[in-house]
């Protein structure tokens, strides 16, 4: 049997750099609030707060692209069947719903406003994060499925890489836009996008390393096979709600928040 202290490593070498990723969401929310704060007006740091708000509802809801893609790749790559037809399915799903996201965008903002009701200045300036912000879907939900991947590939070094480099530009953005290009709201947007876009990038070449490293080719019926796309489409419905009933909970507070701007 194994050693504890060699269970115990192998553990870490799996869950310490998604633990170490995560450690820097916190942190760019801090720089957009530092960022934010020190600008001239309130409303300012109320509208980026409705603003994140309103992405946390439409991207953590489609949360289920990454933990859907993560176990079925996991079987997958253990029954040694074909990992590029995973990779390709996820990814048309979720440029599916980026689709969907970029076409509904002027209705997904009447209703936020209507139930995250933050003030006229604040939703004034939301609507224009909104604007902005809502372009990152394709490369948001893209990064969600590649990261999905990479650890049902047994990969949680590249997760790390690429969120640590999208947060850090992020912040770079982020400051470079609002306190040196004093684009205040447009600004923090902006730099989401950018980062986004950025990330993916990324993402898409350190995919493309570990498919060289694993041989086979891409098979078009494959991908677009009915059965498996609602099967991945429908693997975490659970998960799906329960994620909605939290964002649901923590607009609430963010909300009254705004009010008060």
């Amino acid at each position: 049997m194994e050693s504890t202290p060699l269970i115990h490593g192998r553990v870490w070498r799996l869950a310490g750099p998604m633990i170490l990723s995560n450690l820097t969401i916190p942190l760019l929310g801090m720089v957009d609030t530092a960022v934010v704060g020190h600008l001239k007006h309130a409303y300012y740091l109320g509208a980026v707060a409705l603003g994140g708000v309103i992405f946390d509802f439409i991207f953590w809801g489609f949360g289920f692209l990454r933990m859907g893609t993560t176990g079925i790749t996991a079987q997958a790559l253990g029954q040694g069947n074909e990992i590029r037809a995973i990779l390709g399915r996820s990814l048309l799903i979720a440029w599916f719903v980026a689709l969907f996201l970029l076409v509904t965008q002027k209705p997904i903002a009447e209703i936020s406003f209507h139930i995250l009701d933050g003030g006229k200045e604040v939703e004034y300036f939301a609507r224009q994060y909104l604007q902005i912000r809502i372009w990152s879907a394709p490369a948001t939900l893209s990064t969600y499925v590649l990261l999905g991947w990479f650890l049902g590939m047994h990969n949680t070094r590249f997760p790390l890489i690429i969120l640590l480099a999208t947060n850090i530009c992020n912040i770079i953005l982020d400051v470079w836009f609002v306190v040196g290009k004093s684009m205040a709201v447009t600004g923090v947007a902006l730099a989401s996008v950018i980062a986004e876009y950025l990330g993916l990038l990324l993402a898409i070449l350190l995919a493309v390393r570990i498919l060289k490293q694993n041989p086979g080719c891409w098979r078009w019926h494959r991908i677009i096979e009915l059965n498996k796309l609602k099967q991945l489409f429908w693997v975490n419905t659970n998960i799906f709600i329960r994620t909605l009933c939290l964002l649901f909970a923590f607009s609430f507070f963010t909300a009254q928040s705004a009010k008060q701007s």
